[in-house]
Formats: structure tokens, C-alpha cells, sequence
């Protein structure tokens, strides 16, 4: 969107794409144990967020025709239109030598902002690359990264939004947009009823981390807190970076309404952060027996639970039914 000129945070995106999520079940697994999500999908914030705010966005999938997807690639690149392309992180060769415990994990995007004959220009966020600089792929290693089999492969998976006239965004009202990212957000962190999701499901995890010991054996704890980590702090994928994020949009949105509700529930979801965070350091505290129970990381958990409890409940008792409409 900054590329079209379009004044707009990552913050603000995030918010209004409805990013915010938690998921924790026991009937889907990871290694054997239950499944923790931390944030809506790429895909997610790409067709909200458009929709949102009137941009017409694309999504494309190939199969497994590698050359037809980097025709299509190229044919957008050349149009002067950045382009989303989902790939394998482990195969990204301008990554190895920054992450040397990199995960093979087929969710990772990458901006494709240009190219000189099978030469592709990267414009990459990634945490671990050590400046916000341009980088480069070439076409052979794209094709490896796109197509690479496994769990949730990409089959060349792209992104796009038809360039739009940014002058619209002058004087543009983003409240509306940001009213539904908030609904939005309230539904998946207090008003989905099963106790797998949002607030109810990170208490629900507090409840089973609690009582580990009695189900699995130490080394299947160690592994399972370990991805954990890995998915709270390491693969860039959630925890408490998320909730700092999603604070940060309150923010902007207070500023933006005039209204003291979402400043607060900005400082309760950074106490849910902080919390986050604590839960992660004590994570390797525990796995390097540092004296941290499972009932302390179970404690972190709950108060986590309840600081975004009462962020989204205050937001959407106090706050979205002043604002039903604009």
C-alpha cells in the first residue's frame, strides 16, 4: 500500500484485517500435542483489509505448474505491481546465513518488487535479516521456494492489489474500516462460544499446561514447550509481538474516535503482552530446570487470559455500542 502511495501503518493493516486470534484445541496436533494459533493468516488480512477499504485485491494458486506461476509472476513484476508470493523459508537462500535454526515452514511471504531477467528484487520483513535492505532470488531458487511439498505447501500461492488511485486516501475516512476490524476482533476473542478460542482458549491452555506432568512424560513437555516458543517468539508467528502490535492500533484508533475506551483497553492488552512475554522466558527457564513450574507458566497463561479478556469485553461493551454506526 506505501508502494501505491497510500499513507497507512502495519498497525492500522493489522487492526483492520481482523489479525487478532487465538486458537487452542486438542483435535488438531502438532507433534502430538494441541495446537496453538496466535494470529488470522496473511491470506486473511489481505481480503479483509481490501474489502475494508475498497482496494481490489487477487489471490492466485498454481497447482504444481511452476511455470505458470513464474509467468505470472513476472508478467505482474513487469507491470510495476508488487507482488506477495508465499514460500518456504528454509529454501530462501539469502536467509541461511542470519538463521541457522530456521524452521521448514512453508507459510513464510516475501515482496517481489522487481526484477532484471530471472534476477527477482525482494523487499523482505522478516525479523531476523539484520536491515530493512533490498535483497535478491533468482528463478531457479523462487521455483524451489514456491512449490517446496510438505505441510501447507504454497503451490505458488500470490498476492496482489490492482494499483488504485491514491488520491482517494487523501482525506480518507478510516473509521469505518477500523469499526469492523474491531467487531471483528471482539467475536474471535470473546464472543466465539467453544473454550478453544480467544481469552477462553488461552485459559483453557493455562488449564493443561497446569496438570502436563500428570499426561506426558518430561520429554515430551520439553518438546512441546519448546514449539511452543519456537511459534511464540522464533518463527515470527505471534505471542506477545502481536499484542504489542494490536495495543499500538487501540492507539491510533483512540486518537482517531476521540475515545478514552480504547485507551484503556490499549494498556490492558499491553499487560496481556507483558505477560505473553513472561510466559516465553519462562519457557526456557523451565526447559534449563532455572526452578519455573508448570504452575508458574500456567499462572503467566491466566493472567494473559484475563488482561485480553478484558481488553476486547470493555471494547465491545464500551466502545462499539457508541459507535454502531458512522
Amino acid at each position: 500500500m506505501k508502494y501505491y502511495g497510500i499513507d497507512i501503518s502495519e498497525e492500522m493493516v493489522f487492526g483492520i484485517g481482523g489479525g487478532i486470534y487465538l486458537l487452542f484445541t486438542p483435535f488438531l496436533k502438532l507433534d502430538g500435542l494441541p495446537l496453538l494459533i496466535l494470529r488470522a493468516k496473511p491470506s486473511h488480512l489481505y481480503r479483509k483489509t481490501s474489502e475494508r477499504l475498497g482496494l481490489s485485491a487477487h489471490e492466485m494458486t498454481f497447482g504444481d505448474d511452476k511455470d505458470k506461476a513464474m509467468s505470472a509472476l513476472a508478467e505482474l513484476v513487469d507491470r510495476d505491481i508488487p507482488v506477495t508470493v508465499v514460500s518456504n523459508i528454509y529454501h530462501i537462500p539469502y536467509m541461511a546465513p542470519f538463521t541457522p535454526d530456521k524452521m521448514n515452514f512453508n507459510g513464510h511471504n516475501m515482496v517481489i518488487i522487481g526484477r532484471d531477467g530471472d534476477r527477482y528484487t525482494v523487499a523482505d520483513s522478516e525479523m531476523k535479516l539484520p536491515n530493512d535492505d533490498y535483497t535478491y532470488i533468482d528463478d531457479v531458487d523462487l521455483r524451489i521456494t514456491r512449490f517446496m511439498p510438505g505441510p501447507h505447501t504454497p503451490h505458488g500461492r500470490l498476492f496482489y492489489f490492482d494499483k488504485p488511485d491514491p488520491h482517494i486516501f487523501d482525506h480518507y475516512d478510516f473509521r469505518p474500516a477500523c469499526l469492523k476490524g474491531l467487531k471483528e476482533a471482539c467475536y474471535n476473542m470473546v464472543g466465539i462460544p467453544f473454550p478453544y478460542f480467544g481469552a477462553k482458549g488461552i485459559h483453557y491452555m493455562s488449564k493443561k499446561v497446569r496438570n502436563w506432568d500428570k499426561k506426558y512424560t518430561p520429554e515430551q513437555i520439553d518438546d512441546a514447550l519448546y514449539n511452543y516458543y519456537r511459534l511464540l517468539e522464533r518463527a515470527g508467528t505471534g505471542g506477545s509481538g502481536y499484542r504489542y502490535m494490536y495495543a499500538r492500533f487501540l492507539e491510533q484508533c483512540a486518537e482517531m474516535f476521540q475515545d478514552q475506551t480504547l485507551s484503556v483497553s490499549a494498556e490492558s492488552l499491553t499487560k496481556a503482552a507483558d505477560a505473553w512475554r513472561n510466559f516465553s522466558v519462562n519457557v526456557l527457564h523451565y526447559r534449563k530446570k532455572m526452578g519455573v513450574t508448570l504452575g508458574e507458566l500456567a499462572d503467566a497463561l491466566e493472567e494473559a487470559s484475563k488482561h485480553e479478556h478484558d481488553t476486547f469485553y470493555n471494547i465491545k461493551k464500551n466502545f462499539l455500542n457508541k459507535h454502531k454506526r458512522l
